[in-house]
């Protein structure tokens, strides 16, 4: 949880929201403290006039002597009236005397050397005006005074009260506003930074949860299970990176799997190199022995017989591996073709001008039925001409004396089928379903006779994929076999 992102969304949300609201509360303080003074400054207004009445009231020698002689108690109330100074004047604004507050009541009160020496001016007229006065600019240089009249029982003034400064008045009737701000800051802030919890939860759940999701099941195609795919919800910013990691897990997949059958491919030639060269080499190991014994015993004659078979072993030794490193070329992948326009006419006609003395010589009839109007196809001639090769060739050998041999074309909407049929011994639905394996063996197995790698169907089979099309073949014991070669027409860059 420590390091989830909520914390991050979330403090910057609190910082965010908490910011907000001192704000809002800051600049409701500034804009209202014109309108808390003008209250504060009326309610002291209030204040001194009922200080005056009551001194006019319980005053008795005010027409004789003015403020000058106070009862003691009438001092000592007042001293309790207001936290600040109190100056007694008399009818011309002089000061008269001063009352300090009660320490009693008012325990935080200035000290009298703190109390600002600078009278008011004019201080005379403002009492003759008769007006009750309160001056709350403290960049004023007398300060902040209030100021009221006093009049006698029969009002001639007689004098005026003066509280100077008023520095603890105000903040006594100001306490209570400030006080109730200084509760709404922290009522703002604990709000703002639930509020800020609660909507940074809801937010990073709806962010983190996605990234979380995608987070699982990237470690999981990380982990090997490269089939793994995230569910893409919506166009948005997480539907886009969903389907960015669904294509590179589809990539990592297909590269893997290219490597396992590249592997798979690696390992089979091995094996099947070691398996399929392993008796060609013996044999032909033996027969240079032999060549060597006759030699040694002067037999040139069975010397170079000896060697005649060991070099036609080592030729077919040859044929072997050459066909092994085709057939796995036309496995791993996209196979090597040069594709170029072919005519297939041309391409029929010369595979069976190569065959036709051979057919001759083994006493089989070849017949062809080609016709010259068949299409163009594209394609690799060189191994189209082997598959042919390949099928004739293999006809050849599983085919009696006083058979027959046909080579077949025709032509269809979308594809061009070829067909070479023979008369021979057939094979049984065993056989026929192996026979295009590799290094199948079975009885009198068709890719074991007659000199051949074993590997000529299969190459033939690979050739016609690679091609977007198929070889496959029919066959009945004792009435001969017929191979069916399908290549679509038209050019097909991606097959």
């Amino acid at each position: 949880m420590r390091r989830s992102v909520f914390w991050k969304v979330a403090g910057i949300l609190v910082g965010v929201q908490v910011a907000t609201g001192l704000l809002a509360v800051g600049l409701s303080a500034w804009f209202a403290n014109d309108r808390s003074l003008d209250l504060a400054a009326n309610s002291l207004r209030l204040r001194l006039d009922d200080l005056a009445q009551e001194v006019e009231q319980r005053a008795d020698s005010l027409l004789t002597d003015g403020l000058t002689t106070l009862a003691v108690p009438l001092r000592l109330d007042l001293a309790r009236r207001f936290p600040d100074p109190v100056l007694l004047l008399d009818e011309q604004g002089n000061r008269v005397s001063t009352i300090w507050p009660d320490t009693e009541e008012f325990p935080d009160v200035a000290m009298e050397s703190e109390v600002a020496a600078m009278l008011p001016d004019e201080l005379a007229d403002l009492l003759t005006q008769g007006d009750i006065i309160v001056q709350l600019d403290a960049q004023q240089p007398e300060g902040t005074w209030g100021l009221t009249p006093v009049y006698d029982l029969d009002g001639f003034l007689v004098g005026g009260l003066l509280v100077q400064p008023l520095t603890q008045s105000v903040a006594r009737e100001l306490a209570g506003t400030r006080e109730a701000y200084r509760q709404t800051l922290y009522v703002v802030a604990a709000l703002a930074g639930l509020i800020a919890l609660l909507i940074g939860a809801f937010f990073t759940g709806q962010l983190v949860r996605p990234l979380r999701r995608m987070t699982k099941q990237v470690e999981r195609i990380g982990a090997g299970e490269y089939a793994t795919r995230i569910a893409v919800r919506g166009e948005d910013e997480f539907g886009r990176l969903a389907a960015a990691i669904n294509q590179m897990a589809q990539a990592v997949e297909h590269s893997v799997e290219t490597l396992r059958a590249t592997d798979q491919l690696r390992r089979e030639l091995i094996a099947n190199v070691g398996h399929d060269l392993r008796t060609p080499l013996a044999t032909l190991l033996g027969y240079l022995e032999e060549a060597k014994r006759h030699l040694e015993g002067e037999r040139k004659v069975a010397a170079d017989e000896a060697l005649t078979r060991a070099r036609r072993q080592g030729l077919y030794l040859s044929q072997l591996v050459s066909d092994l490193f085709e057939l796995s070329l036309l496995d791993s992948g996209p196979a090597p073709l040069r594709r170029e326009p072919i005519p297939l006419s041309e391409l029929l006609n010369d595979a069976a001008h190569a065959h036709r003395v051979a057919f001759e010589q083994a006493g089989i009839t070849f017949q062809k039925e080609v016709p010259s109007t068949l299409p163009m196809i594209h394609g690799d001639g060189v191994r189209l001409l082997r598959v042919l090769d390949n099928l004739l060739a293999n006809a050849l050998r599983h085919t009696y004396a006083g058979g027959c041999v046909t080579l077949r074309a025709a032509t269809t909407t979308q594809a061009v089928e070829i067909k070479v049929e023979d008369t021979g011994s057939g094979m049984g639905a065993e056989m026929l379903a192996h026979i295009f394996d590799r290094y199948y063996r079975g009885e009198e197995a068709r890719t074991r006779q007659g000199g051949g790698t074993g590997l000529g169907l299969a190459i033939s089979r690979a050739i016609a994929r690679a091609h977007s099309g198929e070889l496959t073949a029919e066959s009945t014991p004792g009435k001969g076999s017929t191979f069916i070669l399908h290549l679509p027409l038209g050019r097909d860059e991606d097959a």
